[in-house]
């Protein structure tokens, strides 16, 4: 195991291991009353040795009471507190991966999770520690004769054999179960996004049943690994049961034979079955503890990336932008080699100037918006904010300065207000901030027609709204608290003609309080409004300047013929 998490819970451990051996301290104490009751008190008929060991007895369960209760609150306490840990870094690691679009199949799932938790609530990890304690109860059966030793020590043998033998049969299957179950969740996940699709295209039919085909592959799977796990588990038992007669026949024997008292017989027996039990216990649970070590390497992982906040704050930016040879590439499916997506982009903007990039499909214009957003991050060169990298300001801090509007807008399940507060908690909403920002993005009338006004509810990812709506509330997101800088992909994508209007008077605003933005649009009507304008093509810039020098440029390059004119002007068209 790697130390990261042990590290973190080490604490909690060794205070559990304090009351675990306070706890098979204890235990030995059934086995010296049942051999004084044999031994001293039948043949001497002592009421009173029975009765002082009765009263012994009552202390010592009370105390085994407290200390296991002790004991299975502390791993109770482990198991909440480490759990809500991990559920935070698991989300953050989830967001980040999905808004890189990386595919991590080592990422931590809230699975990996459920299984930590009951492992550390359940038997398994006070049967995981009892274990040592094996070879102790073991070596005090030797005192008793080294018969009934080797018996023990034969007994111990086979069911870690056991054991070691389910863990080969069923670690890789167990493994790959959990691997296929993720991508199962995924698949689901999937339809589930494409309802619309599935449905209206007539795919109903075919996703079920290709769904259902790899579910019962899944389960089949599941219960193999199950059967094979309680096979060996019945085995164990059975074994255990074989055991403990052999024992006492042999104790009979010895007592036959004057070797040992009755009371060593019935000790040694007891003490036996208390000795094997946490590796019966062990082999009960073993799919559940395979799981749990599956799972630790990716928390540690996550444990171990959990990125740090930046100790030293920076100072609001004025919104200054600066590009500088930045290079992007992407891993292409099935090659080693990586594919381009920008290459050498190098560009500044000052302080309040609205940017607008225009170019053909797939010619990187996205991918730049996300690495100025600093949700990407590139291979080579950098992007500064105020001459600061991006990557040395935290998400949180930066978010409170950036304002950002997808191509493919995502709103949460709530109200219009949560939606542009960017908090789903009512407490925390400023009404002064919200109703600022709507009337920013130009769309204060618009959620005042909603039925409920701020506080409709517009259902899972706004799906009560319309495309339109839905970039407009999330343009009044983009544009809550204090931004400096506004990214803006496609914008007004689905935006009618008063949409439209809206946007542009959007613009003004934010130019007029010293805001920067950049726009990615295919609409020739905002370029009327841009500072800057930077044409992209094949991840390269093709060129960059003011309106007016952009025009110009590609003018001159149209002139040799009569048709290229026309072309170039529809290409900034459709930009």
């Amino acid at each position: 195991m790697n130390q990261v998490m042990l590290h973190a819970i080490r604490r909690h451990l060794l205070i559990a291991s304090a009351f675990g051996i306070a706890s098979n301290v204890l235990i030995l104490a059934p086995t010296i009353y049942l051999l004084q009751v044999y031994d001293r008190v039948l043949p001497s008929r002592s009421i009173e040795t029975l009765a002082m060991l009765v009263i012994f007895m009552g202390i010592v369960l009370a105390m085994m009471l407290i200390v296991d209760v002790v004991r299975s609150r502390i791993f109770s306490d482990l198991a909440r507190q480490l759990g809500d840990r991990l559920d935070r870094l698991a989300l953050g690691a989830r967001i980040d991966a999905q808004a890189r679009k990386t595919l991590i199949p080592t990422l931590a799932t809230p699975a990996d999770i459920v299984s930590l938790r009951s492992f550390f609530s359940g038997s398994g990890i006070t049967a995981l520690l009892d274990l040592p304690w094996l070879f102790v109860y073991v070596g005090l059966v030797f005192v008793f004769h080294w018969i009934l030793g080797l018996i023990a020590t034969a007994s111990a043998i086979l069911l870690i054999g056991l054991t070691v033998m389910n863990d080969r049969l069923t670690k890789k299957r167990i493994h790959t179960v959990s691997l296929r179950q993720r991508e199962t969740d995924q698949l689901y996940a999937q339809i589930s996004r494409n309802a619309e699709v599935v449905t209206v295209m007539g795919m109903h039919e075919t996703w079920l049943s290709a769904w259902a085909e790899r579910k019962r592959v899944d389960v089949d799977a599941q219960t193999s690994v199950a059967d094979t796990s309680m096979l060996n588990r019945n085995i164990g038992k059975v074994a255990r049961q074989a055991i403990q007669v052999i024992m006492m026949a042999a104790g009979a024997w010895l007592v036959i034979n004057d070797y040992a008292t009755g009371g060593i017989m019935i000790a040694t027996t007891m003490l036996l079955g208390k000795a094997l039990a946490p590796v019966d216990q062990l082999l009960g649970s073993w799919k559940q503890l395979t799981e749990v070590r599956q799972a630790w390497s990716r928390l540690d992982d996550l444990y171990r990336q959990a990125r740090a906040t930046p100790t030293v704050e920076l100072p609001r930016p004025r919104g200054r932008i600066s590009v500088e040879a930045l290079s992007f590439y992407s891993p292409v499916a099935g090659r080693t080699q990586s594919r381009a997506l920008l290459s050498n982009i190098a560009f500044a903007l000052d302080a309040g100037q609205l940017l607008v990039i225009v170019g053909a499909s797939a010619s990187g214009k996205s991918t730049l918006l996300r690495l100025l957003a600093g949700v990407w991050k590139p291979n080579a060169g950098v992007v500064r904010l105020d001459g600061a990298d991006v990557s040395q300001w935290s998400h949180e801090s930066l978010g409170r300065y950036l304002g950002y509007v997808p191509q493919d807008v995502e709103l949460f399940a709530g109200s219009v207000a949560a939606n542009i507060a960017r908090n789903p908690d009512a407490s925390q909403h400023d009404s002064a901030a919200i109703i600022r920002a709507a009337q920013r993005a130009g769309v204060h009338d618009l959620v005042l027609e909603l039925p409920d006004g701020y506080q409709t509810d517009i259902g899972e990812s706004g799906l009560t709204l319309s495309g339109g709506q839905r970039q407009s509330i999330a343009l009044a997101r983009a544009l809550y608290g204090d931004p400096r800088l506004v990214l803006l992909d496609e914008p007004n994508s689905n935006l009618d003609a008063d949409g439209e209007r809206r946007l542009n008077l959007a613009l003004h605003r934010l130019k007029s309080e010293g805001i920067t933005a950049v726009v990615v649009t295919h609409r020739q009507g905002l370029l009327a409004l841009a500072d800057r304008v930077l044409v992209m093509r094949a991840g390269r810039i093709d060129c960059f300047g003011t309106r007016e020098q952009v025009q110009g440029w590609m003018q001159a390059r149209a002139k040799p013929t009569e048709a290229k004119p026309r072309a170039a002007s529809q290409e900034v068209s459709k930009a």
